[in-house]
């Protein structure tokens, strides 16, 4: 495969900016204006170094950065256009998954992984529950049939176990929880860090060991101030990007 350039995209030596630099805002151009569109392949590393007349790290440096914000993806010695990242405004306003990517004109999918009574120490501490007992959903949410953010949720189970009789593939969890009990969020708490992805999440979200994850600790609070919601969310760093708007 040849790189078709013209004279425009050709890197000049003649100017202060660095040679890798300028590779990047190439690719990033062709990948911005269409040329190379989502899944497409780009040139090898010798096919840039023949073409330019560049060193290999100077490639290397070009395509990792491009990487790591999210314009190129690498996978098995590929290195393709990656896919858009969802724009969420999971830090500032508090709506569901699925009534975010509608607004988007996204059309999302949801994998119930697993819905059952557990007992769980952590989710019980943080709901401030007189027992461990707890409702356990683990859904899997993904757009386009792939994985975006895996989301473990903890209810108290002597407040909520009616609704183990209940399918959340099509449902939303807030919406349900305040047509059958009246509870509705006031606000929520949110610890946020990123991590590696391990074993459990690499298998989940379709992603190597080692690669970024948002994880996200929330717990959400009633009308009354009162705890009733513990999730675990691990958000793909490839698939994600957060928007937050502060006013001062």
């Amino acid at each position: 495969m040849q790189i078709i350039i013209d004279d425009s995209a050709a890197l000049n030596r003649s100017v202060p900016i660095p040679l890798y630099y300028q590779l990047k805002q190439y690719i990033k151009g062709r990948i911005q204006n269409g040329i190379w569109a989502e899944g497409f392949t780009i040139p090898t590393e010798q096919q840039f170094c023949e073409t330019f007349g560049i060193s290999r790290p100077t490639v290397r440096q070009a395509v990792n950065e491009l990487v790591a914000e999210g314009y190129l993806a690498k996978w098995n010695r590929r290195v393709s256009v990656a896919s858009p990242k969802l724009s969420s405004s999971f830090f500032d306003v508090v709506q569901s998954f699925n009534k975010e990517m509608k607004n988007q004109n996204i059309a999302p999918e949801t994998q119930v992984l697993a819905f059952e009574e557990r007992d769980c120490k952590e989710a019980a501490e943080k709901l401030n529950l007189s027992d461990s007992r707890c409702v356990y959903l683990k859904r899997l949410r993904l757009v386009n049939q792939e994985p975006v953010v895996l989301i473990e949720t903890y209810l108290s189970y002597s407040t909520m176990q009616g609704l183990l009789s209940l399918d959340f593939k099509d449902i939303s969890l807030y919406e349900t929880v305040a047509e059958r009990y009246g509870i509705n969020i006031k606000r929520v708490d949110r610890v946020f860090e990123a991590i590696l992805s391990g074993a459990f999440d690499s298998e989940e979200l379709n992603v190597k060991k080692g690669s970024p994850i948002c994880f996200v600790k929330t717990v959400a609070y009633d009308q009354n101030d009162a705890p009733f919601e513990y999730s675990l969310a691990r958000y793909r760093g490839d698939k994600n990007q957060f928007h937050v708007n502060i006013a001062l």
